[in-house]
C-alpha cells in the first residue's frame, strides 16, 4: 500500500528552490563540523611535542622559537575550529530558515485545500464527521503533517549527510576501530524498526481520543445553556472528565513509547564510545594510532549520537504524519455529494445569469440512505416565475426538504427539480445560488456586527441597502435601539440576541439579495403576530417580482400565497388557493379551524 504521505510529492515539487538550496545547507551544515575532529587531532598530538621541546626550549633560543611556533599553531587550530563551528551554525541557520519556510507554505496550501473541499460537500458529511473531529483534522495532524515535510526532512537529510561522512573520516583513519563503533548499530535500526510500527498505530489512537475530546467540549460549549438549564453540568463535566481520561490514557502511551526510546538510544551510543576507548587504546599501544586519532574517533561518535537519534526522532515524525496524513486523506477522497457542473469551467462560464424564477417539481423522490424511506415520493407541481407558494404539512412531512432542494443543498434521488427549465444540476452552483435568497429553520448568525450579518451574501453592500432590508424584516427598530446600531456585535451565534431579532436578521439577509427566488423555511416561527403581519406585509411587496416559497406552521403566513401545498409523509395531498383548500373541507381547513380557534382561546 502507498504510503499516505506521498499525496505531498506535488507540494515538496512546487517548493524544490526552497527545499533543495535548504537540504544543500543541511549537508554543507555537516562537513564543516565534520572537519573539527580532525583538527582536535591534530592539537592532542602537537602536546606531547610541545612537552617535549617544553626542556629544550628553557636553554635554547632555537628551542625558545620552536615551542612559540607550536604555541601559535594550537592557537591557529583553536581558532580555525572556532571558525568552523561559526560556519556550520550559519549554514544551519540558513537550513532551517528555508525548510521551515517551505513547509509553513505547504502547511498554508493543505490547509486552504482541505477547507475548500469541506465547503463542497454536503450535509450528509457533517453528520458522520462531528465537528470537533474536523477540527482535529484541520489543526493537530494538519500541524503533524508539517512536521514531516519541515523538521522531520531537515533532521534526515542532515542525519544522513553526518553520518555518511563521519564514516568516511573514520574509515579512512581505522577500519578495524570504525567496525567496533558502529558494531552497536543493527541493533539501533531493528529498534527503529520495531517503534516506528508502535508510534504509527498509536499516534492514530491518540488523534482519534483528541477527536473524540473535541468534539465533547465542543458541543457542550454550543448547548452550555440547554445544560445550565436542566442543571446536567456535573453529567456533562463528567463526560468531558471521560474523554479527557480517554486521551490522557493514548498520549501517555504514546509518550512511554517515545520516552523508551531515547534511552535505549543513548545506551547504544554510550556502547560505541566505551569500545572505541577500549580497542582503540590497543591500537595506540601497538603503535598503530596516535592519541588524538582516540579523541577523533569519541568526537566523531559524539557527532553521530544526534544524527542517530535524530535518525529515531524522523522516524517517529514520519509515522505521526502518515497517520495524520490518513486522516486527512479521508476526507480528501470524499467525493461530494452535490457536484458543480461548471467547477472546472472558464471564469466567464461562472458568472451570474438572469434567472427569471420558475421553478419545477418533476416526479420527485428523496431518501437520505439508499435503503430509508421516502422524505418525499413522487412530488410534482410548477411555480411560475414571480409567484408564490405556500408549504404546509404535519412535522416531518418533508417540507424542509423540497426547499433545500432548489438551491442544491441536496440532490434528489429520483426525479428532476428544475429552474427556468433547466436542471438544476446541470446549473453552476454559483449560478444557481446566487439566484436565491434562503431563510433555513435554523437561523444561523457569524460572530460580527448586525450589519455584517445582514450583508452576508452581499459584501459589497452599502449602508442603506442594509438598513432598508433590515426596515423590511421588521428589525430596524430593534437596531436603533442598540447603542452601537448595525455596528453591534450579535457575539457567537447571535447569542446577544432574541430569537426573534435572530430571525429577523436572517430574513433581511436573505432579502437583501434582492434574488429572484426567496426561500422561507418557517422563518417567522419565532416572532409575534403583530411582528409576522409587519414582515408579511413588506414580504408581499416582493409578490410579483420575485418566486417566493413559505414554509410555515401558521395558515397566516401562507393564506395570500398564489398557491398552497400540503405536504403529508412527502406527497402533496392537497394543492390551491386559500378560499378552495378551505371549501374542500380537507386537512388545511381543519387546520384553518384549529388555528382560529386557538386565537379565539388566546383572545379571551
Amino acid at each position: 500500500m502507498a504510503s499516505p504521505l506521498r499525496r505531498l510529492n506535488a507540494d515538496l515539487w512546487r517548493y524544490r528552490w526552497t527545499l533543495g538550496p535548504g537540504l544543500l545547507c543541511a549537508l554543507v551544515s555537516a562537513l564543516f563540523t565534520l572537519f573539527i575532529p580532525g583538527l582536535v587531532r591534530e592539537a592532542i598530538d602537537a602536546i606531547p611535542r610541545m612537552v617535549a621541546v617544553q626542556g629544550y626550549a628553557a636553554g635554547s633560543a632555537a628551542g625558545t622559537m620552536l615551542y612559540d611556533d607550536f604555541r601559535w599553531a594550537l592557537v591557529l587550530l583553536g581558532g580555525m575550529i572556532l571558525g568552523l563551528a561559526a560556519l556550520s551554525g550559519v549554514f544551519m541557520f540558513l537550513m532551517r530558515r528555508l525548510v521551515v519556510v517551505a513547509s509553513r507554505y505547504i502547511e498554508y496550501d493543505l490547509r486552504n485545500r482541505l477547507y475548500a473541499h469541506l465547503q463542497r460537500l454536503s450535509g450528509a458529511f457533517y453528520h458522520r464527521f462531528p465537528t470537533g473531529d474536523v477540527m482535529t483534522r484541520a489543526t493537530s495532524d494538519i500541524e503533524k503533517v508539517r512536521r514531516y515535510v519541515g523538521p522531520a526532512l531537515m533532521y534526515l537529510s542532515r542525519a544522513i549527510a553526518a553520518i555518511v561522512m563521519a564514516l568516511t573520516f573514520m574509515l579512512a583513519i581505522s577500519p578495524t576501530l570504525t567496525f567496533w563503533a558502529v558494531l552497536p548499530m543493527p541493533v539501533l535500526a531493528v529498534s527503529v524498526f520495531f517503534v516506528s510500527r508502535l508510534v504509527h498505530v498509536r499516534t492514530d489512537r491518540q488523534q482519534k481520543a483528541y477527536s473524540g475530546l473535541t468534539s465533547r467540549v465542543q458541543e457542550a460549549l454550543s448547548g452550555i445553556r440547554v445544560v445550565k438549564a436542566y442543571a446536567q453540568e456535573e453529567t456533562w463535566g463528567k463526560r468531558i472528565d471521560d474523554a479527557s481520561e480517554d486521551y490522557q490514557a493514548r498520549a501517555l502511551d504514546l509518550a512511554l513509547v517515545d520516552a523508551a526510546f531515547r534511552p535505549v538510544l543513548m545506551i547504544l551510543i554510550g556502547l560505541s564510545t566505551v569500545l572505541v576507548v577500549g580497542v582503540g587504546g590497543r591500537l595506540v599501544i601497538a603503535g598503530q594510532l596516535s592519541l588524538g586519532n582516540i579523541a577523533e574517533f569519541i568526537i566523531y561518535v559524539a557527532n553521530l549520537t544526534w544524527p542517530v537519534a535524530s535518525f529515531g526522532y524522523v522516524v517517529s515524525m514520519v509515522q505521526q504524519a502518515s497517520a495524520s496524513m490518513s486522516r486527512i486523506e479521508e476526507i480528501l477522497e470524499t467525493e461530494p455529494a452535490v457536484g458543480d457542473p461548471m467547477a472546472d469551467a472558464a471564469p466567464d462560464a461562472l458568472a451570474v445569469e438572469a434567472v427569471a424564477g420558475r421553478i419545477t417539481f418533476d416526479d420527485v423522490t428523496f431518501r437520505y440512505t439508499p435503503d430509508g424511506p421516502p422524505v418525499l415520493d413522487g412530488v410534482s407541481f410548477e411555480v411560475p416565475a414571480g409567484s408564490s407558494v405556500g408549504i404546509v404539512g404535519r412535522t416531518g412531512a418533508g417540507k424542509s426538504t423540497l426547499v433545500e432542494l432548489i438551491p442544491r443543498l441536496m440532490d434528489p434521488t429520483a426525479g428532476t427539480v428544475r429552474v427556468d427549465g433547466t436542471d438544476v444540476r446541470e446549473m453552476p452552483l454559483r449560478t444557481l445560488r446566487a439566484a436565491v435568497g434562503y431563510v433555513p429553520q435554523e437561523v444561523f448568525l457569524f460572530s460580527d456586527t448586525i450589519g455584517n450579518n445582514i450583508a452576508f451574501g452581499v459584501p459589497e453592500a452599502e449602508a442603506e441597502a442594509i438598513r432598508e432590508a433590515a426596515r423590511e424584516a421588521d428589525l430596524i427598530g430593534n437596531v436603533e435601539g442598540f447603542p452601537l446600531g448595525f455596528e453591534t456585535r450579535v457575539g457567537e451565534r447571535g447569542i446577544t440576541l432574541s430569537g426573534g431579532q435572530k430571525q429577523r436578521t436572517a430574513i433581511a439577509r436573505a432579502l437583501i439579495r434582492r434574488a429572484p427566488i426567496l426561500l422561507f423555511d418557517d422563518a417567522l416561527s419565532a416572532v409575534d403576530t403583530r411582528t409576522e403581519a409587519t414582515i408579511l406585509e413588506n414580504l408581499r411587496a416582493q409578490f410579483g417580482q420575485r418566486t417566493v416559497l413559505v414554509v410555515s406552521h401558521r395558515v397566516s403566513a401562507v393564506q395570500d400565497a398564489d398557491q398552497i401545498l400540503v405536504l403529508d409523509d412527502g406527497r402533496v395531498s392537497e394543492r390551491g388557493t386559500h378560499a378552495e383548500l378551505v371549501a374542500a373541507g380537507g386537512a388545511y381547513a381543519t387546520m384553518v379551524r384549529k388555528q382560529q380557534l386557538e386565537a379565539e382561546l388566546a383572545g379571551a
